[in-house]
């Protein structure tokens, strides 16, 4: 098995994460961890719950933003807010040293090692076989997921399937057949050993694996490792049975897009595994240079308390700490959310009021508490100019707009908000959902339309957008009219490139913000073959009147990340870097 020079620092650093990561219980934390305690079924299981706590470092990594740098900047959805970062929304110069080395990092010494450690030491402890499997099916399933991660973003990857009897400080990188072919068959066993349904949030279950791996054969068949149809079979059959035993699973969709994402619902029907967190902040190992809290709901909010007096910040879900990393594109805004009357996800994904909410800062003797402070009508003409409302801003003055001078303003993505952190400038304590059934639908609808099954593949949409159109204040008769306007405007779904770019726009409308969209465009391709992060940022966006700032910067080696130049220059051996870089 070839090595890497990581490994040197494997079981210091394997150590470290068990000793600092609870049990899904209450557990006494062990400070002091040998190769004694890794070899019985306390330190195995030690062992998984410190791989389960790595996935803190990418959903969402806290001050260092990892999941957020890695999916949404530079994409069709986002770029950068007033403090966001400059050279990731647009491929600049020093793009090696934008902090895109943190899952390769991380993934490898708090993800994988300890996923090596549990498949290393379990098959010969005196354990029951049913913990033993548990415990090798959950260790393959986050192997699999980090490995994946790593190869999605860096391409070609050093397969590091065994704790090293000794260190060493030469690597080579495997092929990305012999990753793909690692990848699966971790997740192969994960699909056979793992329980049908969770035995506690956040662990791994059958139905979390199956979706992992017809993301891993959708990614393959739709990128350069392409094998033809039989991975887009394979990406559809491993969809098509979560879909068709969604009892087995205990999944169904969720009936309402927005109590979906509500605070304490994070496990609701739709859900099929988690990053979790919890209300007490020493358990998601908060702390000013940690790298695991959870900052989601701080990075898509605008500084909306500076515009308006009368507005603070606070722990409610409409408020909250405004870190304004993120800005969502027109083309997320104004095309793909075109629609705002059948389609209800624009106004569950975004908010666009706030109201007063500090009495002694008001300034103003017409307004009081409760009053409409900031309204974004979402048009630039329109709207009822005779409202109520302290402050309008149309599109032209979101930042970056037009007519912006610079104002930190724009729709706030609420999917992340929270209502149970401490103080306003505490992290969220909000599991991540990860994977859900939303995105199963439309995996399998991908995969159906490339196997020239655009009946089912409309179909399948078709169940998304039905509950897209629900709207509580509405009469079910208006919701099922509204539902059939929906979903009689899916378009044939035949693989052209007009069917390839409506149904990466329907799952920008679907999981905008949910550290997906990166990796759907690099692994996308059009007709001709053209990376679809190249061909609609450079292309796309500009033909229909949405460029972004990335818009004409975007080269084809763009699809990978470099590979972080601590590898290159630690390793002994020659590490090839990713070309362009």
């Amino acid at each position: 098995m070839k090595n890497r020079f990581l490994n040197i620092i494997v079981l210091a650093l394997f150590v470290a994460a068990i000793s600092s990561c609870n049990d899904f219980l209450e557990e006494e934390p062990k400070s002091q961890l040998s190769t004694d305690y890794l070899e019985s079924a306390e330190g195995v299981e030690a062992a998984v719950n410190a791989a389960y706590s790595s996935l803190r470092y990418f959903y969402t990594g806290g001050g260092s933003e990892c999941g957020i740098k890695m999916t949404c900047y530079g994409t069709d959805e986002w770029q950068k807010g007033p403090d966001g970062n400059e050279v990731l929304s647009v491929y600049g110069d020093g793009i090696k040293s934008a902090g895109i080395s943190m899952p390769w990092t991380w993934g490898y010494t708090e993800g994988i090692n300890p996923c090596n450690a549990v498949l290393a030491y379990a098959p010969d402890i005196n354990m029951p076989e049913e913990d033993r499997v548990f415990a090798m099916a959950q260790a393959s399933f986050l192997r699999a997921f980090w490995y994946f991660i790593l190869v999605q973003t860096y391409g070609e990857v050093t397969l590091t399937l065994d704790l090293p009897a000794e260190p060493t400080t030469t690597a080579e990188r495997n092929t990305l057949q012999e990753c793909f072919e690692a990848i699966k068959t971790d997740v192969d066993y994960a699909v056979a050993n793992l329980p049908a349904q969770p035995t506690e949030p956040g662990r791994a279950t059958q139905a979390a694996a199956l979706h992992l791996r017809s993301k891993l054969y959708l990614w393959k068949a739709t990128s350069d490792v392409s094998a033809g149809n039989s991975d887009y079979q394979q990406a559809y059959d491993d969809a098509m049975e979560i879909i068709n035993n969604q009892g087995r699973y205990g999944l169904a969709i969720f009936p309402d897009f927005f109590e979906m994402f509500y605070p304490g619902n994070e496990h609701n029907s739709e859900t099929i595994f988690t990053c979790e967190r919890n209300t007490d902040v020493q358990y998601n190992d908060y702390a000013d240079d940690n790298f695991k809290s959870n900052m989601a709901s701080f990075y898509f909010r605008p500084n909306y308390n500076v515009l308006v007096s009368g507005l603070s910040r606070s722990t409610g879900y409409y408020y909250g700490r405004p870190w304004h990393r993120l800005r969502p594109t027109d083309y997320l805004l104004e095309h793909c959310f075109a629609d705002r009357t059948d389609d209800k996800r624009y106004e569950n994904s975004f908010q666009t009021v706030w109201l007063f909410n500090d009495a002694d800062a008001i300034d103003d003797p017409n307004f009081s508490v409760g009053d409409t402070a900031i309204w974004l009508p979402g048009v630039e003409t329109g709207y009822n100019t005779n409202a109520h409302v302290k402050r309008i801003f149309t599109p032209s003055e979101y930042f970056g707009g037009e007519n912006s001078e610079g104002l930190s303003i724009y729709p706030a993505l609420t999917k992340f908000n929270d209502i149970d952190r401490p103080s306003t400038q505490d992290p969220s304590v909000r599991p991540i959902v990860i994977y859900r059934l939303g995105e199963t639908y439309l995996n399998a609808a991908e995969a159906a339309m490339y196997l020239n099954k655009p009946g089912e593949a409309h179909d399948l949409v078709a169940v998304i957008r039905e509950r897209a159109a629900y709207d509580p204040d509405r009469s079910s008769t208006e919701n099922a009219i509204a539902a059939q306007r929906l979903v009689n405007r899916i378009p044939v779904l035949d693989g052209s490139d007009d069917a390839r770019n409506w149904l990466l726009d329907e799952r920008a409308r679907e999981l905008a913000g949910e550290f997906v969209r990166w990796y759907d465009l690099t692994r996308s391709r059009t007709e001709s073959g053209k990376n679809q992060l190249v061909a609609r940022l450079n292309d796309h966006l500009p033909a229909m009147g949405y460029p972004v700032p990335a818009s004409g910067n975007v080269e084809d080696y763009h699809a990978l990340r470099p590979i972080p130049q601590e590898q290159i220059d630690l390793t002994t051996n020659e590490y090839p870097q990713n070309p362009g870089y």
